[in-house]
């Protein structure tokens, strides 16, 4: 209810993105057995969130040109991103919830 008192579509984690982005790499790279139905792949990146830091920006700009401070911060999200989502994945395929 608050939030959307506040709340404008600006606001966005990057980790989400960068947690997609880290699954689809996985599947289309096929480096390893990647469950791709709807629920595991939810499945996978709520996990792999849950063990991110967050990473907010708030403007359009900040968004399409970050600067350089963003830009490495980003990268080292994304390997961190990557290492969570492999934990994710054999947490997901021990135990599938579809």
């Amino acid at each position: 209810m608050y939030k959307e008192m506040y709340y404008h579509d600006d606001l966005d984690n990057l980790a989400e993105e960068v947690v997609f982005e880290q699954i689809h790499l996985l599947i289309e790279g096929n480096e390893v057995d990647v469950p791709t139905s709807e629920v595991s792949v939810q499945d996978i990146a709520a996990i792999a969130l849950n063990n991110m830091p967050a990473k907010y920006v708030c403007n359009f700009l900040e968004k399409q040109n970050p600067g350089a401070h963003l830009q490495e911060e980003v990268k080292d999200l994304a390997k961190y991103a990557k290492r969570q989502v492999l934990k994710a994945i054999k947490k997901v395929q021990s135990s599938p919830h579809d």
